[in-house]
């Protein structure tokens, strides 16, 4: 069984530079680094959970979460934006609070250019497996969202409006949100 020392090593070497490192079942992978177009989407994204969440939980950029800390193939990934139900943090011991290993509720994976298909795919699969209750895997280039809930995929696109049944109220027009990561808006 891994420690909290472990992990904190562990962690503090994935993180050493950025891009950071995920373990995806035991292999390092380096996450692309963002361009500006991904972080404007990732900030919109955190923005409108946050404005949702009202104080009913907690949604932050690129925390690292520990899906399989004991394994012999270890997962921790670091997902674009992630949100916790309120309680779920604070019933953990206060340095787990920090690096949590458990699922958060909600995931936003947004791509980068250079993301492999096959480690989208999984990482989607190993979110769902250990709780996640919706994976959101945003497109910039297709100007899409597909949802992953476990049980049904869903398509969003310019002209949509996002809604699901799992966080009920967090709506929004696919196209604005979008639109709010092109240059030259301002």
């Amino acid at each position: 069984m891994r420690t909290i020392l472990d992990l904190d090593s562990e962690s503090e070497r994935l993180d050493a530079e950025k891009p950071y490192g995920e373990l995806i079942d035991g292999v390092e992978i380096r996450k692309d680094a963002p361009m500006m177009r991904h972080s404007l989407l990732q900030g919109a994204m955190l923005r409108l959970i946050e404005n949702w969440a009202a104080g009913h939980g907690y949604a932050g950029p690129e925390c690292r979460i520990w899906l399989d800390a004991d394994a012999q193939r270890p997962t921790t990934l670091v997902p674009d934006v992630a949100y916790f139900r309120a309680g779920r943090l604070e019933a953990l011991p206060e340095r787990e609070q920090q690096r949590p290993q458990i699922a958060p509720d909600l995931v936003v994976e947004i791509r980068s250019p250079g993301d492999p298909e096959r480690n989208i795919a999984r990482k989607t699969e190993l979110y769902l497996g250990r709780g996640v209750s919706l994976v959101l895997d945003v497109d910039p280039n297709a100007r899409s969202i597909v949802t992953h809930d476990g049980i049904t995929v869903r398509r969003f696109e310019s002209g949509d409006v996002f809604d699901h049944e799992a966080f009920p109220g967090l709506t929004f027009e696919v196209a604005a949100f979008f639109r709010s990561a092109d240059i030259g808006r301002v």
